[in-house]
This record gives structure tokens, C-alpha cells and sequence, in this order.
């Protein structure tokens, strides 16, 4: 088997060359322009949540207890099974956890993180969304297409998971 690191370099290497693929499919560099709007604003984002200038309104920080459902129902079921794996983890750059001394210490734990991928995932959402409709009104429809089917799978998809997750943390420690 191959080592680890070889198995990430590959799929790292798999998805720029899907994204390059998608942009000679579609004779355009909107593939790509989509792709890098829709993921790199997470990290300029993950920097201004980490220094306490973002986060959440206060509308947003309760879960409603139908999201769960509707968000299973939309499919973040197969984003969470995903997303859960080590070596998506490794692909993205992020860090396994580190493991917890306590169950209360792994569920303050897992809040954080998730309360965090939220925040960044949803100012991207917005952000993405309103450039998408700025494209729009300047007649670039291929653009706001690719921009929102990006947006949708690397954005929408895991605020949804996050709000999911934080909604069973809460039902774990029962607070809600």
C-alpha cells in the first residue's frame, strides 16, 4: 500500500486536474475562477473568525430542530461521511484531532470547530452568492452558474453539516 502522503498528493492532484478538465470541457476558465472563489475565501475568513471580528449573527447561532431532517434529506448524509474520513482531513490540510482527556473536553472540542467551519462556510456562501449575482447582472451567466454549483458543493453543503452537528452536540449535552 502506498504511503499516506503519496495517497493525498494523488487526490490533491486528481481534483485540480478535475477542475482543469471541467474548464477544457466548457471552453472557459469559469471552472477554475468558480473553484478558487468558492474555496480560498474560507481561509481569509477562517483568519478574521479566529481573531473574533466574525461570527455568526444572532439569528443563526440557534439550530432549529427541523434543520437536521431537511438537511438530511438534502444529502449532507453523503457530505458527512466524506468529510469524516482522516484522509479528507489530510487532503484539505487540517490536523486529525487531538484526542480528548474527556467526553466533555471532545464536545467543547467539536463546537468550536464546527461553530468555526459554519461561520467561514456561510460568509464564503454570501460572498460567492453575491459575486454570482453580480455576473449576473453583467450577463455572465456560464460564470454565476459554475461560481453557484461551486458554491453549493463547497460552501452550502457544509454549513449544513455543521449546523447538523452542532444541533446533535446540543442534543448531547442537552442544552436545547
Amino acid at each position: 500500500m502506498p504511503p499516506l502522503q503519496l495517497i493525498v498528493w494523488t487526490i490533491r492532484a486528481l481534483i485540480i486536474a478535475g477542475v482543469f478538465l471541467l474548464c477544457r470541457l466548457s471552453h472557459s476558465g469559469n471552472p477554475a475562477f468558480a473553484f478558487a472563489l468558492t474555496w480560498t475565501l474560507n481561509g481569509l475568513f477562517l483568519h478574521f473568525f479566529i481573531n473574533g471580528s466574525l461570527r455568526l449573527p444572532r439569528l443563526l447561532v440557534r439550530v432549529h430542530r427541523l434543520e437536521p431532517v431537511l438537511y438530511r434529506w438534502a444529502g449532507v448524509g453523503l457530505v458527512k461521511w466524506l468529510v469524516t474520513t482522516q484522509l479528507w482531513l489530510l487532503v484539505v490540510g487540517n490536523e486529525p484531532p487531538p484526542k480528548a482527556a474527556s467526553r466533555h473536553e471532545l464536545l467543547e472540542y467539536a463546537e468550536r470547530v464546527t461553530h468555526g467551519a459554519e461561520v467561514c462556510h456561510g460568509a464564503t456562501f454570501i460572498v460567492a452568492t453575491l459575486i454570482a449575482i453580480f455576473f449576473v447582472a453583467f450577463g455572465h451567466v456560464a460564470a454565476a452558474a459554475w461560481i453557484t454549483g461551486f458554491n453549493i458543493a463547497l460552501n452550502g453543503y457544509p454549513v449544513m453539516l455543521q449546523r447538523a452537528n452542532r444541533w446533535r452536540i446540543h442534543q448531547v449535552r442537552g442544552r436545547w
